[in-house]
């Protein structure tokens, strides 16, 4: 018995770290209070934001979140259809 003590201390230890972490952790809404105020334009991904959403699976963050929580007010990238696109097709026959 006297043997598992500093052991089930140290899990207990380990155990109230992460249950500290978690509730220092930002609430879903918080984070995309966080998205709405990142204003401008960053010429590089804000890798800090992005990690703290990535730990946050639950929140269902958007594309259209993301790519604010990355890059602020920068427009985001037209995605062209598949129906859109130019199909070059050489016939040799």
């Amino acid at each position: 018995m006297h043997k598992h003590l500093p052991l089930i201390g140290i899990l207990s230890l380990v155990a109230l770290h992460a249950a500290a972490a978690e509730a220092q952790a930002p609430t879903c809404g918080q984070l995309r209070e966080q998205i709405r105020s990142h204003t401008g334009v960053s010429p590089k991904a804000d890798i800090e934001l992005l990690q703290k959403l990535s730990g946050r699976q639950e929140c269902r963050f958007s594309a259209a979140e993301i790519y604010r929580a990355a890059y602020g007010d920068k427009p985001m990238p037209k995605s062209e259809s598949r129906s859109h696109r130019k199909h070059r097709h050489d016939d040799d026959d």
